[in-house]
């Protein structure tokens, strides 16, 4: 595709929350029913490897707004809010004269307010996605523009414990549904986010339902502009707690769900915190042990978070039906994501957090374009979510946002602004693969840890900071990773060799700007 005399494409990004790359009809999976995802698929290319910078919400949303490694946008880990000075690929659309829309979730700004502090003497402008904020009135919209959305309509927080411009409709909508909410959150005590549902909220009514409907709504309202667009479509879903509305909530029987990926002592090779977790009170960011109360609820979680995406697809199909009815879809690039996977029972753990295994750190990833992108295709080359940024850019004729800079560079080898890659190659079919390894980093504020993942074609290697242990993973030999080889003489050779790639990945992720502006 040249860009001569093309018109820039339309950006549609549907987005989920913690989703695993396995999750979907079209990546194999025999029960899961995503009809209207894997009809996206076959539009275009799936990426079967494709993994996360961060396996955690806010660090991976800033990775894909910003196009940066956590290291550089400095959002480490939850409940640190992106700066608003960091150029977004929304930003960077907005000035090259989209529309940039965004429904449902962000969490670019934290969900809770300042740990200890009184919600009443913080700054609700500095807080925008905060709960506390929202619920108590003191923040009724979130500030315009939103890290570069011109507009946006917002969904905090998951399942049935909502809050945001969706909570305020509902309330209009329906108010006996929010009061049987408020009821039960009462009777419990607590908002337990480990509940399985049904959701008290019919589909009709149901976040994932007015998600595509106001974006199908904006949508119409674009259709006799002419100015292309950017909307960002998220959806709260799948993350726990396990509420899907019915017919969802029992879509699925838990007796059919599959055997997770585990084996009866693969915790003794494994770091102190995956035994931990087991059996203490232990918090991290993802999960709080012990673990072991949920092991026989696997199979109910499963088919919980089955009937939860199953929720979002049909949503999706029709936000994809009004694309084609308003004859939009030749011209709008739409790309399906999520920002981390979910452990979901493999290797005895749950939800997220420091345990670097396939279903968490990998996720789903499909681009479509008619007649720009090759369709039914899955490409099991090594991709990041580093690489969604500068991919949108660079199929938009958009130049990477980097501030001030020389006219020309200092040297003919000057490094790109961003560290991801452009995928625009494989897209057009011209490429098989832009990369060949994945570099992942994770720090775990809770424990003191500071975790760094190198995956490459045949090997999975983590390294933590400071400690005696690891992981290493012949992902060949042992794709579901059972076995640990970190201790293994006979693997010593290799994980010198990955750990000398780690450590070349971890300086190569480090932030490139601001440009040098003059020689002395």
């Amino acid at each position: 595709m040249s860009n001569a005399n093309v018109q820039r494409p339309n950006v549609l990004c549907l987005v989920t929350d913690q989703q695993r790359h396995d999750h979907l009809g079209c990546a194999g999976n025999p029960i899961i029913q995503t009809p209207n995802i894997d009809r996206l698929a076959r539009s275009g290319i799936r990426f079967e490897r494709c993994y996360v910078n961060n396996p955690i919400c806010m660090p991976s949303r800033a990775t894909m707004w910003t196009g940066q490694s956590a290291n550089a946008h400095h959002v480490r880990c939850n409940g640190m809010p992106l700066d608003h000075r960091i150029p977004t690929i929304a930003s960077a659309l907005a000035e090259a004269g989209y529309r940039t829309h965004g429904v449902g979730k962000f969490h670019l700004s934290p969900f809770r307010s300042l740990n200890g502090a009184d919600p009443a003497s913080l700054n609700p402008m500095d807080w925008p996605e905060s709960k506390e904020m929202w619920v108590s009135g003191r923040i009724g919209a979130l500030p315009a523009p939103y890290y570069g959305l011109q507009s946006v309509l917002f969904v905090g927080g998951h399942g049935d414990f909502f809050w945001g411009d969706y909570r305020r409709w509902l309330m209009h909508e329906a108010l006996d549904v929010i009061e049987r909410i408020e009821t039960w959150v009462t009777e419990m005590g607590w908002e337990d986010w480990e509940t399985m549902g049904p959701s008290l909220v019919p589909a009709e009514l149901h976040h994932s339902r007015w998600i595509a409907d106001r974006v199908i709504e904006f949508l119409r309202e674009q259709t006799y502009t002419g100015q292309p667009f950017f909307c960002w479509c998220s959806f709260p879903d799948p993350h726990h707690p396990y509420h899907a509305p019915e017919p969802y909530h029992s879509m699925y029987d838990p007796a059919d769900m599959p055997v997770p990926a585990r084996r009866e002592g693969e915790l003794d090779d494994l770091p102190p915190h995956f035994r931990r977790i087991q059996h203490e009170h232990l918090r991290v960011e993802g999960v709080t042990g012990p673990v072991t109360r949920l092991y026989e609820h696997t199979p109910e979680i499963m088919a919980r978070t089955y009937g939860m995406i199953s929720n979002v697809d049909a949503n999706i199909g029709r936000v994809l039906d009004a694309l084609e009815e308003l004859g939009l879809r030749e011209n709008t690039l739409v790309v399906y994501l999520s920002d981390h996977g979910d452990l979901m029972g493999d290797h005895w753990l749950q939800q997220k957090g420091p345990f670097h295994f396939d279903g968490l750190i990998r996720v789903p990833f499909i681009w479509s374009w008619p007649g720009h992108i090759i369709p039914n295709t899955v490409n099991t080359s090594i991709v990041s979510l580093l690489d969604f940024a500068p991919t949108i850019l660079d199929l938009c004729g958009v130049p990477i946002p980097e501030g001030l800079r020389p006219e020309e560079p200092f040297l003919p080898l000057e490094l790109p602004p961003w560290p991801g890659h452009s995928l625009r190659p494989i897209l057009e079919g011209r490429e098989k693969a832009v990369r060949d390894t994945a570099f992942i980093e994770h720090d775990e504020d809770c424990l003191g840890l500071r975790l760094r993942t190198l995956v490459t074609e045949r090997y999975r290697l983590t390294w933590y900071a400071g400690q005696p242990y690891g992981e290493l993973f012949d992902l060949q030999e042992d794709p579901q990773e059972l076995h640990n080889l970190w201790d293994d003489p006979a693997y010593r050779p290799v994980r010198d060799e990955l750990t000398a790639q780690l450590l070349d990945q971890v300086i190569m992720s480090d932030s490139r700007l601001p440009r040098r502006l003059s020689r002395a």
